[in-house]
């Protein structure tokens, strides 16, 4: 693999060489000279390169995501990732729009990051044109369906309200797409259901009901639902849009028990807001909890909008009532679920946020699920014993012996700080 790397930042482009060839193997890494060539010419060869890096502000003047306009359309462009020292949205939006394979803020970079959008953006280059716009047609005609309550649109002109951009993700049951809200060229992700692989009604009554209270909240610490809509086929969400990923790939490179307390106590303050209104998450984890590009943290996937994603059969991976790893006791036991398994979770997510392991680990789900029940709570090392005492009291198999409320459990972090 041959990947170019086009930024003003000689200490920058060092540190992304000494990354990539960590994580990769048989990969040659060449360094555009920015100082002395400037701009490429129209006579560049873009075939050579598997991968581009490509910074977005070069020196005083130059403008990267120019350089991706002009030469996205020559023969054998790679695809490129974009680099900024920015976090806003505006950066990650127009990347995307303008054909990027991927952005990242360059606070963001760690060496397995690198590697897995190396990764996504080979496979990315491997969809053709065809298959993009064939995927973007069939999520339009989708949501026209769902506009009009039919069957069958017949005007294919019908404006839905939204321009779609690219798909970003994909499971089992949704494709999830980057679009524009035409009205007012608002950023959002559009996700699109495939409710007839819902075997459970009840399941689509949830969502309905939940989508309908979450849209109704005004809270930083809670993701923002523009609008949805439902058939009895198909259904779709738009949301808001993060464009600083989730706290899974922040936990993996390991935080400083200060950093952990304060987005386990924002944690806190959305799960208080949901629960205020009767909603219970039932899966919180690392990588339903997204950041903004303020760095704002806020809670996400919630209810049959993420359940649609996953297994649901509980003997082979337990993801109906929640994510093993996370799963409080009784979600394990199949029983009544409450505003206090979310606790549970919190729990879990804070002993791993501050250790950087998870409390209980096992080869199978049934087994972690085992541990969950009926292992004792785990020590935290000294250095971090002074929050022992709370998670101690997230952690409790009864949820009659836990912390009661997500109130109460912002105020015992905030005694920490």
């Amino acid at each position: 693999m041959k990947i170019l790397i086009i930024d003003d930042s000689s200490d920058f482009r060092a540190l992304l060489r000494l990354y990539l060839n960590k994580e990769l193997k048989d990969v040659e890494i060449i360094e555009y000279d920015f100082d002395n060539l400037g701009k490429p010419d129209d006579n560049f060869d873009w075939s050579i390169y598997d991968i581009l890096f490509l910074d977005y502000k070069l020196g005083p003047v130059e403008d990267g995501l120019k350089w991706l306009k002009e030469f996205k359309n020559k023969p054998g462009f790679p695809p490129a990732i974009v680099l900024t020292a920015e976090g806003d949205e505006y950066v990650a939006v127009k990347s995307i729009k303008l054909g990027a394979a991927d952005y990242i803020n360059k606070v963001d970079i760690k060496p397995k990051r690198i590697a897995e959008m190396v990764a996504e953006a080979t496979e990315f280059s491997k969809r053709s044109d065809t298959s993009l716009n064939e995927d973007i047609n069939d999520a339009t005609q989708i949501i026209k369906k769902v506009a009009h309550k039919k069957d069958h649109v017949p005007d294919t002109s019908l404006d839905i309200g939204y321009k779609f951009v690219r798909m970003i993700g994909e499971g089992a049951m949704s494709k999830v797409y980057l679009a524009e809200r035409v009205k007012d060229k608002m950023t959002v992700v559009l996700k699109v259901l495939d409710l007839t692989r819902v075997k459970e009604s009840k399941l689509i009554k949830r969502f309905i009901q939940e989508a309908n209270l979450i849209a109704e909240l005004n809270s930083p610490f809670v993701v923002k639902i523009y609008e949805h809509g439902l058939t009895d086929d198909y259904g779709y969400i738009a949301m808001e849009f993060f464009s600083r990923g989730d706290l899974k790939q922040r936990a993996e490179l390991g935080l400083n028990h200060e950093i952990a307390l304060i987005y386990a106590t924002h944690i806190a303050y959305g799960l208080e807001q949901i629960h205020s209104i009767n909603v219970v998450h039932r899966d919180l984890k690392p990588a339903n909890l997204m950041f903004r590009g303020d760095d704002s943290l806020a809670l996400a996937d919630f209810g049959i909008s993420k359940k649609m994603d996953e297994v649901n059969d509980i003997t082979t991976m337990g993801q109906i009532l929640g994510t093993p790893h996370y799963m409080s006791p009784e979600q394990g036991e199949g029983g009544i679920v409450d505003a206090r398994t979310d606790l549970y979770s919190l729990g879990v997510l804070f002993y791993e946020l501050l250790t950087g392991d998870k409390p209980y680990t096992a080869a199978t789900p049934a087994a972690l699920i085992y541990q969950h029940i009926h292992a004792p709570i785990p020590r935290l090392p000294s250095a971090l014993k002074q929050y022992q005492d709370v998670i101690d009291l997230l952690l409790a198999k009864k949820p009659d012996e836990r912390l009661q409320t997500a109130r109460d459990v912002i105020n015992v972090f905030e005694e920490f700080q």
